[in-house]
C-alpha cells in the first residue's frame, strides 16, 4: 500500500483528521499520516508559543533592563546629589574645624600670656614683700642694735663717772673727723669749747669758691629736748646756713632715725653723713641753676620731705646693706691675702734654706766650709 506524500501546495496550513476528507484536495487522509499532520502541527504550534514566550519575555527583559537602567540613572543621580551634599558638608565641616582650632590656639596664646602675665606679677609682687620684710626685719634689727649700743653707752659712761659734756665733746670731734675725710675739698672746722654756735660749720665749696654752708651740732645724752633743735634752728639763722643737722641718739617720742623740727634735720650718728652728701649735692645744684630764694626755700621743704620718709630710709638701708657686704668683701679679701702672704713667706724661707745647704756644700768641697749649714 503507497502511502500518500502531500506536494508542497499553496493551501493555508490545515489540521486533518483520520477517516476525514481533505476539504482542500477532497482526498482521505490516511490514519498514520494524520498523526503526522497533527504532530507537526502541534509542534508548529509549540513553535509558535515558545517563540512567542521568547519574544514576550525578550520584550519584559528589555523593559526589566530599561527600567533598572532608568532606576540605576536615578540611583546614581540621587547618589551624585547625596555625594555632593556630604562633600559640601565635608567642607564646612572642615571650615569650622579649622576655625575652631584657630580660636582653640588664639584662647591658648592668651590663656598662655595671661598666666605669663601673673607669673611677672606674682613674682614681682614675691620679691617686693620678701625685700619689704627684709628691710623692715633689717630696720628692727639697726633698731634693737642702736638700742642696745645706748644702752651699753649709757652703761659705760656710768661706770665711768664721765658727763654729757664729755660725752658730747667726744661725738663732736668723731662728726668732725668723719665731715672733714669725706669732703676734702671743703672747708670744715670745729667750734671751739666756750664760743656760741653750733658744733661743726661745713663751708660747701664748688669749683673753689664757697656756695653755701651747712652746720651740725652732736648731742649723745640720755634724753631728747626740744631745745636742743630750738637752739640750732637760732644757729643756723645767726650763720645764714643753707642746712642745720643735728646728731642725736635721742629722738622725740614716736621718731627715730630722722626726724625735721624746727627747720632742723634730726638723725641717727650713722645717718649724718649720708644726709649731709645729699645736702651739699642739692646746695651746689642750686648755686649753679642761680635759683631764686623762693625756689631754694620750696626744694628745701620737698627735699626734707623725702629725706625723711620711709622710701629714703629704705634706700639709706639698702645703701648700708651693700656696704657691709663690701666690707665683708674686703676683710675676706684680707684675709685670702694673709694666707698668701703667708705661704709666700714659707717657700721664700724654704728657698733660703736651701739656697744656704747649696752653699754650705759647695764650701765643703772646696775646702772652705764652716761648722755647718745656717738654718
Amino acid at each position: 500500500m503507497s502511502v500518500f506524500h502531500p506536494s508542497p501546495s499553496p493551501f493555508k496550513t490545515h489540521r486533518h483528521r483520520a477517516g476525514d476528507l481533505c476539504p482542500l484536495c477532497e482526498q482521505p487522509i490516511a490514519q498514520d499520516l494524520a498523526r503526522r499532520i497533527e504532530l507537526r502541527q502541534q509542534e508548529q504550534q509549540r513553535a509558535s508559543l515558545a517563540q512567542a514566550r521568547a519574544e514576550a519575555e525578550a520584550k519584559v527583559e528589555q523593559q526589566i533592563a530599561a527600567a533598572v537602567a532608568e532606576a540605576n540613572k536615578a540611583a546614581d543621580a540621587a547618589m551624585l546629589s547625596k555625594l555632593a551634599n556630604f562633600q559640601q558638608k565635608l567642607v564646612v565641616a572642615e571650615q569650622a574645624q579649622l576655625s575652631a582650632q584657630s580660636e582653640i590656639a588664639a584662647l591658648k596664646t592668651a590663656q598662655d600670656s595671661a598666666i605669663e602675665l601673673r607669673v611677672v606679677e606674682r613674682t614681682a609682687t614675691l620679691k617686693e614683700e620678701r625685700d619689704a620684710a627684709i628691710l623692715a626685719e633689717r630696720t628692727r634689727s639697726f633698731e634693737e642694735t642702736q638700742a642696745l649700743r645706748q644702752k651699753l653707752e649709757d652703761l659705760t659712761r656710768k661706770l665711768e663717772g664721765k658727763s654729757a659734756h664729755e660725752l658730747g665733746e667726744g661725738s663732736e670731734i668723731d662728726l668732725f673727723e668723719q665731715l672733714r675725710d669725706a669732703f676734702q675739698d671743703d672747708r670744715i672746722q670745729r667750734v671751739p669749747k666756750g664760743v656760741n654756735g653750733a658744733d661743726v660749720i661745713h663751708e660747701v665749696a664748688h669749683n673753689g669758691r664757697v656756695c653755701g654752708k651747712i652746720i651740725y651740732d652732736a648731742k649723745n645724752r640720755d634724753s631728747w629736748q626740744n631745745g636742743f633743735a630750738t637752739k640750732l634752728r637760732a644757729d643756723k639763722l645767726a650763720q645764714a646756713a643753707d642746712h642745720a643737722i643735728l646728731s642725736s641718739n635721742k629722738f622725740p617720742k614716736d621718731k627715730s632715725q630722722i626726724h625735721t623740727q624746727d627747720g632742723v634735720i634730726v638723725a641717727n650718728p650713722a645717718r649724718v653723713l649720708v644726709i649731709a652728701e645729699i645736702l651739699r649735692e642739692q646746695i651746689v645744684r642750686m648755686h649753679e641753676l642761680r635759683a631764686s630764694k623762693e625756689a631754694r626755700e620750696e626744694k628745701t621743704v620737698a627735699l626734707y620731705a623725702f629725706v625723711t620718709s620711709d622710701h629714703f630710709k629704705q634706700l639709706v638701708e639698702q645703701v648700708e646693706a651693700q656696704a657691709g657686704k663690701i666690707l665683708e668683701l674686703d676683710s675676706k679679701e684680707q684675709e685670702a691675702h694673709r694666707r698668701i702672704w703667708d705661704q709666700r713667706g714659707k717657700l721664700i724661707r724654704t728657698i733660703q734654706k736651701a739656697r744656704a745647704d747649696l752653699t754650705f756644700e759647695v764650701d765643703r768641697i772646696i775646702g772652705t766650709a764652716g761648722n755647718g749649714p745656717q738654718a
